[in-house]
């Protein structure tokens, strides 16, 4: 075989080699490409079913409240109720002074006559005390309305689907606000101290951060018996928000401490809890690019601390954010 054929052989085994490379590199590259079609719909769904996890949770932790807030909302349809009837009796005696006078068959009486008659009756239904009343009943009413309606706002919020989008808000009143959920959780068991310091606004999602501090005030609530006591202190340091959250309960076991963040663990009796609110709170911190760390001793307390950023232009973790605009939380 002369030099130029055995040229010719090598070329076209290159050639051949070169192509069968280029096949198996497009094999495995729509191989590749396949796997992360795959991946991003197992991603798709993992976030969905957490979005559905921390749903659930959400209508779990009001489960909780049920009791407090039908206390809430009885009281004031109550007094409201019991005012509207009130007011009933007292529009029916009037009606009754202006039929007799209207409606009255003698027209013989001289205006004197009809001026005694309108007096008499005036005395026997005490208006002078209605007129009084009436604007007191009146004022209460709308007053126990507009908390009963200003309850049922705050469910709504705490049921709140979330949506994703980051706001710029206040950590002091997402916090005072999630005191004002909890509120008939707490008086009983436990007292609280505030120490919120003026912190700078940060951003994220406030109703993601509203179920994390009612998920921590009732498990304090919890580990409280008697006599409890709950610590609330907000700082911030530099570029980061701080929120201690501290109280006087039963404390963690040494041996769990490193577990309860995890999904479905609980130390509570059975049918308590879920096991989901710290690891969907832990979740909810990675989401806000922030952490929540926990320190426990047996008999002498619990202290979650959550550090967040302050409000920052930084797209969050995988997330869309649009309305740059500061939240208020009423």
């Amino acid at each position: 075989m002369n030099q130029p054929d055995a040229y010719k052989i090598a070329f076209k085994r290159e050639v051949k080699a070169r192509e069968l490379a280029e096949k198996l590199l497009e094999d495995k590259t729509r191989e590749l490409y396949d796997n992360v079609l795959h991946l991003e719909g197992v991603i798709d769904e993992l976030n969905v079913m957490q979005k559905q996890l921390i749903q659930s949770e959400k209508m779990a932790s009001l489960g909780q409240l049920t009791a407090g807030i039908a206390h809430e909302i009885n009281n004031p349809i109550g007094f409201s109720y019991s005012n509207i009837s009130c007011l009933n009796d007292y529009l029916t005696d009037f009606f009754l002074l202006d039929d007799h006078i209207m409606n009255s068959n003698d027209l013989q009486l001289n205006e004197a006559e009809l001026l005694k008659q309108y007096r008499q009756i005036h005395k026997k239904i005490n208006a002078d005390y209605l007129k009084k009343d009436i604007p007191i009943l009146l004022k209460d009413t709308f007053e126990g309305l507009h908390r009963v309606k200003h309850i049922v706002e705050n469910l709504k919020k705490i049921s709140y689907k979330s949506n994703d989008k980051f706001t710029s808000f206040s950590i002091n009143e997402c916090i005072n606000y999630s005191l004002k959920a909890v509120k008939n959780e707490l008086k009983y068991s436990m007292d609280t101290t505030l120490e919120l310091n003026d912190c700078p606004n940060i951003f994220g999602e406030a109703s993601d951060l509203i179920q994390v501090f009612i998920i921590l005030f009732i498990n304090a609530s919890q580990a409280c018996e008697k006599k409890g006591h709950l610590f609330i202190k907000s700082s911030h340091e530099q570029d980061k928000v701080i929120i201690s959250i501290r109280d006087n309960g039963k404390g963690i076991a040494e041996d769990n401490l490193h577990k309860i963040f995890d999904p479905f663990f609980t130390t509570k009796d059975i049918g308590a809890g879920t096991g989901l609110g710290l690891s969907i709170s832990h979740g909810i911190m990675e989401k806000h690019c922030g952490k929540i760390t926990v320190e426990s001793k047996i008999n002498q307390g619990t202290c979650f601390t959550i550090t967040l950023p302050i409000e920052k232009r930084i797209k969050p973790r995988g997330l869309s954010y649009d309305n740059l605009v500061p939240q208020k939380i009423v």
